[in-house]
């Protein structure tokens, strides 16, 4: 299987959700690499981070181009036996290549203004090329006019959403450079719910 997390916007937490997912599949005895197409290299320097400080990642991280994406679409699309999680730029070829390859897509997002506005944008340009996705609220605080806001245009705009969001807590981003403990801070929700949907083999509220 393959996972890609996608947004047009930068900063939404691509790197996170690829790194919380691949745990929370490798805690379920799953074959899991995380493949790191971003420039900026954030998930290998957290791998490389994580190995200084003795406390190495459970699953490989591995620097990806194109044709490694290409491979991999061929190799393990549909393929219950391996799960490759994406971390992907926010611009660029591998983008659409990515999203080729990918059995489903991850469009983590804030709630801000600029954040939703690139998630819509992305949503869409996926469902023109028949790409199944969610979107993930990311760095929520429940409660707020931007939480609500965020949530009411996604909605209105026809998005495929997950029901889970991940809130925003500080411990999250104390991780980066370690691996995860017992706590994956919702992204456990977030697992169960991508499994349900490859499971049945559709999006969450598909907007078709």
């Amino acid at each position: 299987m393959i996972i890609s997390a996608m947004n047009l916007k930068g900063g939404v937490g691509k790197t996170t959700t690829a790194m919380a997912l691949a745990t929370a599949a490798e805690r379920e005895g799953k074959s899991v690499e995380v493949y790191d197409c971003d420039p900026q290299s954030s998930a290998s320097f957290w791998a490389l981070l994580a190995d200084q400080n003795n406390d190495s990642l459970p699953f490989s991280v591995t620097s990806a181009n194109l044709a490694t994406v290409r491979r991999a679409g061929i190799q393990y699309r549909r393929n219950p036996d391996k799960w490759i999680f994406i971390d992907c730029p926010p611009n660029g070829n591998i983008m659409d290549e990515a999203a080729e390859a990918s059995d489903f897509v991850v469009i983590p997002t804030g709630p801000g203004a600029a954040d939703v506005v690139k998630t819509i944008e992305t949503a869409r340009t996926l469902t023109k090329r028949e790409v199944f996705y969610g979107v993930l609220l990311t760095q929520v605080a429940a409660n707020t006019l931007s939480f609500a806001k965020a949530q009411s245009e996604i909605e209105d705009a026809d998005l495929s959403y997950f029901d889970h969001q991940v809130r925003r807590r500080e411990g999250l981003r104390n991780f980066f450079g370690n691996s995860f403990g017992d706590d994956l801070f919702g992204y456990e929700e977030i697992w169960d719910e991508l499994k349900e949907i490859l499971r049945n083999d559709e999006e969450i509220h598909y907007a078709g």
